[in-house]
């Protein structure tokens, strides 16, 4: 038997879903017809919508490609304007050391350390994963020491009054002083070396924590304790956010501060890295060495210049999107 008319206009919406024994009737009332068009014209208009928003969505992404291609070519600019700039300068101290005739013990042709560093390269790899690890431990101290003292000297006026120019005056003292003082105290390690790396980053972030805590409207504290916030949820949602710019300021301060401290630290209070390297070369007058480990520690310092932007980028994308 044949389905209702009703029945029928619905199979034809939908071809292909009519079970056996369902036929169409050959004559369908004219309002069920018109049902039938009108459905069809709304599925239509469904379709050229969607097509309208892949295409604007395609253009869209082909309107962003110039944008992305500006805001590559900066960096791409300067990366080649940088290795240029090396390699010249490379070249010509080649040019004048053969021209002049300089002895190689005294200086190194380029070529000289650049072979050295890759026939040496296990051995500097080595240095340099201590050097690393020795930065590491000495920054993240520094961090986990810095900014909580920052955010307590910054809420108790009487420890900025009487802390404070306390550990300025810690700051002020040399490090290559302090340096034989530990090596009495804890003998000579990595570890020693990572204290030396403590003090010189420590100072720099304090600062700039301090900066940050203590610009934070205080209404905010006041809004946050209305609504019923506690001290943690206030310092994760209000005190860090807003501080977090100062603070990152502070630790690109202080990552340079650790990689300039960490190779003399080395040269006093450590048995291994790129600064005992460079010493003992020294003393052997293997300058050809000497040279390398400087190469290796200046890709170390690029390493992790390169980390700490990264870093920013990641904590803060709003900032990298409005440069």
């Amino acid at each position: 038997p044949c389905a209702s008319a009703a029945g029928a206009v619905r199979l034809i919406a939908r071809p292909g879903l009519a079970p056996e024994g369902f036929c169409t009737p050959p004559d369908l009332p004219a309002e069920y017809l018109r049902q039938d068009e009108g459905q069809k014209g709304a599925e239509q208009a469904i379709a050229y919508r969607h097509g309208s928003e892949r295409q604007m969505s395609l253009g869209a992404d082909l309107a962003a490609r110039p944008g992305m291609w500006r805001s590559l070519r900066g960096p791409v600019v300067s990366g080649v304007i940088a290795v240029a700039s090396v390699a010249a300068l490379l070249a010509l101290w080649q040019g004048l050391a053969h021209w002049n005739e300089v002895p190689r013990w005294l200086v190194p042709r380029p070529s000289d350390f650049l072979h050295r560093l890759w026939s040496d390269l296990p051995q500097i790899a080595g240095h340099a994963w201590v050097t690393s690890l020795t930065i590491i431990q000495g920054f993240v101290m520094g961090v986990l020491v810095a900014v909580p003292l920052a955010l307590v000297i910054t809420r108790v006026g009487a420890l900025r009054h009487g802390l404070f120019p306390l550990i300025i005056v810690l700051n002020i003292m040399p490090k290559s002083v302090i340096g034989p003082i530990l090596i009495i105290w804890l003998g000579i390690s990595p570890f020693v070396a990572a204290l030396i790396v403590f003090l010189m980053c420590f100072f720099p972030i304090l600062v700039d924590a301090m900066e940050g805590f203590g610009g934070i409207d205080r209404r905010m504290y006041h809004i946050s304790r209305s609504m019923g916030a506690g001290r943690w949820q206030t310092f994760w949602k209000i005190s860090l956010p807003a501080a977090l710019p100062q603070i990152l300021s502070g630790m690109r301060i202080g990552i340079v501060k650790a990689v300039e401290g960490v190779i003399i630290a080395e040269f006093i209070a450590s048995n291994a890295g790129l600064g005992f390297m460079i010493m003992r070369a020294s003393g052997f007058m293997d300058m050809s060495l000497m040279f390398a480990g400087i190469i290796a520690a200046a890709v170390v310092a690029l390493l992790f210049g390169g980390a700490m932007a990264l870093l920013e980028r990641w904590l803060m994308p709003w900032a990298a999107a409005q440069r």
